[in-house]
């Protein structure tokens, strides 16, 4: 997989999720618009200029509604241009 310009692919964290004991998601007040996501992939232009900051595995905050969904191997992801992502933790 090879990203192209100043792109990230990531992935919703569900590590928040909260379940019942019958496995039920609960949904949690926040919108889709706030909930983070993990870093799947980034680009090389990324991986050269923000070396420091994002790596694979971070979890970040970004603009969803600029995001565009994937599928990969069953894995529903998000592309989305480094401008978007507006905190790394």
């Amino acid at each position: 997989m090879n990203l192209l310009h100043n792109n990230l692919l990531v992935t919703e964290d569900t590590s928040t999720e909260k379940k019942t004991a019958g496995g039920i998601i609960l949904q949690s007040d926040q919108t889709s618009g706030h909930k983070p996501a993990i870093i799947l992939g980034v680009s090389n232009a990324v991986a050269v200029e923000y070396a420091d900051t994002l790596s694979l595995k971070k979890k970040v905050y970004l603009d969803w509604s600029k995001s565009m969904p994937v599928e990969i191997d069953g894995l529903k992801c998000a592309i989305v241009d480094i401008e978007h992502v507006k905190l790394v933790l």
